[in-house]
């Protein structure tokens, strides 16, 4: 059976508890592993990251072009507009991609985005 692939926005976020390049560099890993395992995506087309202005360590794009070698994907991190009330320390994903699936992840405190 033929599976029906259309172009998709994927969206994840995930949270920290502590800016460190460590710590951001596990969850935009985990997140990325839960997107692609929960996804059936064929071609990522590029990959825009958004993180709240208390994240300053590490850019989440350059963790996996480096780590996973995707130098082929445009990547864009831009920083989250603030709002009254809104949450910390957050990393949200958007992946432009084909795919058969638009299963969004949501982990950590960034569950409660959804809620």
């Amino acid at each position: 059976m033929e599976k029906d692939y259309k172009i998709y926005g994927i969206r994840g976020a995930t949270s920290i508890e502590e800016d460190t390049a460590t710590l951001i560099t596990e969850r935009v890993l985990e997140l990325w592993n839960e997107i692609t395992s929960k996804n059936d995506i064929t071609r990522i087309i590029s990959v825009i990251f958004s993180v709240t202005s208390d994240i300053k360590s590490l850019n989440p794009a350059t963790v996996l072009r480096k780590t996973l070698n995707l130098d082929s994907i445009p990547f864009m991190c831009l920083s989250e507009s603030e709002f009254e009330n809104s949450p910390t320390k957050i990393i949200r994903v958007l992946i432009i991609c084909e795919s058969s699936t638009p299963n969004f992840v949501y982990l950590h405190k960034a569950s409660q985005l959804r809620k």
